[in-house]
């Protein structure tokens, strides 16, 4: 019985380069940088593209729904004391914000982009329903963002893959 180990490839490496860009940029907080990052050096710069496209723009909406979400209810269940009856309608906000986020994402034509959306969404409302969000949502588009562009650049620039 023979075995061979597969060689570690290129994408593999610029994959590796753009997540050690993100950790030298966003030292004490890389994860979505460096999350972004693998998820967009992809087989050829187009798909790169249009991966980036999807994760930026789902990033950006699900996080500003979320933050929306987050102020609409906080201001209808401030006066409500009774703590669970307050989680509930949180709860029940944050389950119809879902709905909200993958109808735009559809009415947009951004299908690929729902699930990063509802990531995002989620990561705001359920993370800091009951904390400070907008900080979070912020940073977390930022690094997101930031991960893109390192990922492309990495993708272009070093080595491109060929177009299919």
């Amino acid at each position: 019985m023979n075995f061979t180990f597969p060689k570690i490839g290129l994408r593999t490496m610029k994959t590796a380069l753009a997540v050690f860009l993100c950790l030298l940029f966003f030292p004490s907080e890389p994860f979505f940088a460096c999350l972004t990052a693998v998820f967009c050096v992809q087989d050829t710069v187009s798909n790169s593209i249009n991966m980036a496209i999807n994760r930026g723009l789902g990033t950006i909406l699900g996080a500003t729904i979320g933050l929306l979400f987050l102020i609409v209810c906080r201001f209808f269940t401030y006066n409500i004391h009774i703590y669970i009856i307050r989680k509930l309608l949180v709860y029940i906000t944050i389950a119809l914000g879902v709905i909200v986020v993958i109808y735009i994402c559809n009415l947009i034509k951004k299908t690929g982009a729902i699930n990063i959306s509802c990531i995002a969404f989620l990561a705001v409302t359920t993370v800091h329903a009951f904390g400070h969000p907008i900080y979070y949502a912020i940073n977390r588009t930022i690094e997101t963002l930031f991960g893109i562009f390192i990922a492309l650049l990495v993708n272009k620039f070093i080595a491109p893959p060929k177009s299919n």
